[in-house]
């Protein structure tokens, strides 16, 4: 029986992501703990994936400049160390009271006095908005402008929305403005503002396009500076 069970869940592909993934970011919880982490410029790119930023501490859970499980909660930096975060299509990856509650409070901690946190993730009032307008054609075709090769292998277009919202089994929260401001808030956060991908390419023009308005929320908040004195 046991056999049985462990061949049918190797033959279920998403289980075998996610358990890879599992292991990747406990090496990377161990290896944090051991590897003397590098100086960074005050300015921390979370979750980069392969879209490194020249000037920036470019972090991801393997393969990146610094190996970190941001769904641990605790990041290897000082207090008031970063003037600058960026974390772009990340958040959705985590899951909002266990994981993301308490990174973004670590990251209010190590945010200097009038530093600033900037945010994308796929916009939960968008989807819903692309649904009920064309079953999600639209947002489909931005995807396919972007991706040239994205399909969805001859299912209707509506399994889309479910791609957005699952993303075989990566995704766990889909946000829209107001979750994602009290989010930010309950970090200690704000105001949060409302963006677009061209305000974070103003500010910090490093940053690749990832011409994706259509279907992302983006956001910034700041750390306000502590009363004086204190």
């Amino acid at each position: 029986m046991l056999a049985w069970t462990a061949r049918k869940l190797l033959r279920d592909q998403r289980t075998v992501a996610l358990v890879g993934h599992d292991m990747i970011r406990l090496r990377a919880r161990l290896g944090q703990r051991f590897r003397r982490v590098p100086a960074h410029s005050r300015k921390l790119h979370l979750g980069c994936g392969d879209r490194r930023v020249p000037g920036w501490l470019n972090c991801d859970v393997s393969g990146s400049e610094c190996d970190i499980d941001l769904a641990a909660g605790r990041l290897p930096f000082p207090d008031n160390s970063s003037d600058a975060i960026v974390m772009q299509h990340v958040v959705e990856h985590l899951d909002l009271r266990e994981q993301l509650l308490p990174l973004l409070r670590d990251l209010h901690r190590i945010c200097a006095d009038g530093g600033r946190v900037w945010l994308s993730c796929p916009d939960l009032a968008k989807v819903c908005t692309a649904y009920l307008d064309d079953r999600g054609r639209a947002l489909m075709e931005d995807r396919r402008q972007r991706w040239p090769d994205y399909t969805l292998g001859g299912v209707p277009v509506q399994h889309f929305i479910n791609d957005l919202f699952q993303a075989r089994g990566r995704h766990r929260n889909l946000f829209d403005f107001e979750l994602l401001s009290w989010a930010l808030g309950q970090a200690g956060f704000g105001p949060v503002e409302r963006i677009v991908e061209a305000d974070l390419l103003a500010a910090h023009p490093g940053f690749p396009p990832r011409h994706d308005d259509r279907q992302s929320l983006y956001v910034v908040a700041g750390k306000a500076a502590a009363p004086h004195g204190h």
